[in-house]
């Protein structure tokens, strides 16, 4: 998905059944148009769980602005926190780590769920890859490249610091439970056990044996 790139016209969509909608929204790249299907979808299916895990992970990028980067559109950027503490005032970096386990659309989605744990965690698994998509291994100070080439033999040895600043942070953060520490904590380290096809040898040697005792 094109994350800043110049936006379309949205086409008409009035009056569609719900297959189109989700038809669109799984087919289509601009977040406009994804947002505005998904947002008719969630109309015709207020309590369809998918529809309303897809809009939690969208985010606000439906409203982005071509001309200026901006990443707090991007659902991800909210562990951005935790990275990098120091690039955010107190009550912003308050206001990111709360919207993690408190933004209403997935207070609302909770009680749908057969299995409110399973959907909080399989959310958190899935903010975590974005995360590590986007802002891990798309940054150029974390993986060298040479004529945008990035190394892949190293790949999980140059995503390992800052993976474990990342859980270090969650677990050292006054702003999470000891619950959602955990939960978020353990979300993240699955992300990248399956980013980086399991190698975690150098992600377990940065965390040390007290964080990875909690991570059990």
């Amino acid at each position: 998905m094109p994350l800043f790139s110049r936006k379309k016209d949205s086409p008409d969509l009035e009056g569609l059944p719900l297959e189109e909608y989700l038809h669109i929204a799984e087919t289509e790249e601009d977040p406009v148009i994804i947002h505005a299907a998904l947002t008719h979808a969630e109309a015709l299916a207020p309590d369809n769980l998918d529809i309303q895990r897809r809009l939690l992970l969208l985010g606000r990028l439906h409203e982005r602005n071509p001309k200026r980067f901006d990443f707090s559109v991007i659902k991800a950027y909210i562990l951005h926190a935790f990275e990098h503490p120091e690039a955010h005032p107190e009550e912003e970096r308050s206001r990111m780590v709360r919207e993690i386990f408190h933004h209403e659309r997935l207070e609302r989605a909770l009680p749908m769920a057969p299995d409110p744990d399973a959907f909080l965690r399989e959310y958190l698994e899935a903010l975590s890859k974005d995360y590590i998509r986007l802002f891990v291994a798309g940054d150029n100070s974390h993986v060298p490249r040479i004529f945008g080439f990035s190394f892949k033999g190293s790949l999980s040895k140059y995503l390992a610091a800052p993976a474990g600043d990342i859980i270090a942070n969650i677990f050292a953060s006054p702003l999470l439970s000891e619950e959602e520490s955990k939960l978020l904590g353990k979300a993240f380290y699955r992300a990248f056990y399956d980013y980086t096809s399991g190698e975690v040898r150098e992600l377990d040697k940065n965390l040390g044996p007290q964080i990875r005792a909690l991570l059990r």
